[in-house]
């Protein structure tokens, strides 16, 4: 099947993607969103400090195939990022299903990335846990992040962005050039961003007036600590058939990680491994993720 696939399709950029967007209301903030396509309901979340146009190489061609949703989470992106806010997955992810019930949507396919891994795990603890679902999950993809904390390897800056005062004064000399080291750190050694790629995701990250918020954000590390056993759980008791695809030269997530999800008894499992991906599949090897999730969600 994957043969047949046509590989050739534009990829929007930064100024398309928001061009082509639309905003929807959660409490008093506006998350961004894309959705284009037809069929299924897909949505596609992203990873710390990013944005949804990590999917820009994958998007048009899922919306060939999929009613497919790419949304900024609160803080990120195009969507609102309120300075004197206490950020959490737990609220991340009422804000997406908040997004599920205004858009009526009763079947869901998702794939989840980085930061939204947790999400994801929170999607399928409640989704397991309700006694009356608004929506049912017919399969999700996850891409590289830290479902379990014991083996989450955040990186030096990351966990100094994250304590509270001092996250705060580092957070001030925070710029385009620390946070290109940083972002290329994670990839593959032969995969590497362009200099051109790392200037728009910092203008995304800082959109729009060059607001600086990782040590809010960072919060989700110590809330994965918290969470972390009900999350694994998750995993493990979900009927929900799950994809994994893990890049192998990842620091943060990558083998060791893969080898925990090939150990672990989860029911409807399937895991790939690209032994020279590293942080990002979705933006390193664009032509393979999108067949992967094409060929396990349809």
């Amino acid at each position: 099947m994957s043969d047949m696939l046509d590989l050739n399709f534009p990829k929007k950029n930064a100024t398309e993607w928001l061009a082509s967007g639309k905003f929807f209301e959660y409490k008093k903030f506006q998350i961004f969103y894309i959705q284009e396509g037809r069929g299924q309901n897909l949505i596609l979340l992203h990873g710390f400090p990013t944005s949804s146009w990590d999917y820009s190489k994958i998007f048009n061609g899922l919306t060939r195939y999929f009613n497919t949703f790419a949304i900024d989470f609160l803080g990120f992106g195009y969507s609102s990022k309120p300075i004197k806010h206490e950020y959490t997955l737990v609220e991340q992810t009422d804000i997406i299903e908040s997004f599920i019930e205004k858009n009526a949507l009763k079947r869901v396919k998702f794939v989840f990335h980085d930061y939204a891994v947790s999400v994801g795990q929170e999607i399928l603890a409640r989704h397991l846990e309700s006694k009356e679902r608004k929506y049912e999950i017919d399969g999700a993809v996850f891409f590289n992040g830290g479902l379990f904390p014991h083996l989450h390897r955040p990186t030096f800056k990351q966990k100094l962005l994250a304590t509270p005062i001092l996250g705060a004064i580092l957070a001030r000399f925070y710029d385009e050039k620390k946070f290109g080291v940083a972002f290329s750190d994670v990839f593959g050694k032969n995969t590497k961003p362009t200099e051109k790629e790392i200037s728009v995701l910092w203008k995304l990250i800082t959109y729009p007036n060059k607001v600086l918020i990782p040590h809010k954000l960072l919060k989700y590390i110590k809330e994965r600590r918290y969470h972390g056993e009900r999350w694994k759980n998750a995993l493990l008791q979900t009927e929900v058939p799950l994809l994994f695809i893990n890049g192998g030269e990842d620091p943060v997530s990558g083998s060791h990680l893969a080898d925990e999800i090939e150990k672990l008894p989860i029911k409807h499992k399937k895991l790939i491994r690209w032994p020279n991906i590293g942080h990002y599949p979705m933006w390193e090897n664009p032509d393979e993720s999108f067949k992967e999730i094409y060929e396990f969600l349809k």
